[in-house]
């Protein structure tokens, strides 16, 4: 099987202004999933889970989340931290869509887990591809 992946035009414009070591963080990611796909998420370093899971976000956010298909990547920058057996988190998460859990994902966005204000942050919609 063929497994693609794009960077949305907001986020491939950041993209070639960051700092070397996040460039390459975000590639490692890309690499494994050009290879792997998403079926077996043990498979990266990092945490990956759906945006709309959790209790950590009012319902309007969880709509957004859920009808944009949104997914992240816990990516290891700063570092990772080995908080669970099974996968390892870190302060930032590499956000992406995955479509009807498909075999193509569009990545959006690379911020911290959470906003200043302590909510989990979501990409905005001028990053993401929108289906009507």
């Amino acid at each position: 099987m063929t497994y693609t992946w794009t960077f949305s035009d907001d986020f491939a414009n950041q993209f070639q202004y960051f700092p070397d070591d996040q460039q390459n963080k975000v590639l490692d990611f890309t690499d494994v999933f050009t290879e792997h796909g998403l079926g077996d998420f043990s498979l990266y370093e990092g945490k990956i889970s759906s945006s709309f899971s959790g209790n950590y976000m009012d319902q309007d956010d969880y709509n957004f989340a859920l009808n944009n298909h949104l997914w992240h990547y816990h990516i290891g920058i700063p570092e990772y931290e080995q908080n669970h057996s099974k996968y390892k988190t870190s302060d930032w998460v590499l956000h992406f869509q995955w479509f009807d859990q498909g075999d193509s994902i569009n990545i959006v966005d690379l911020y911290h887990h959470y906003d200043n204000e302590g909510n989990f942050y979501l990409p905005t919609e001028r990053s993401l591809i929108i289906l009507k």
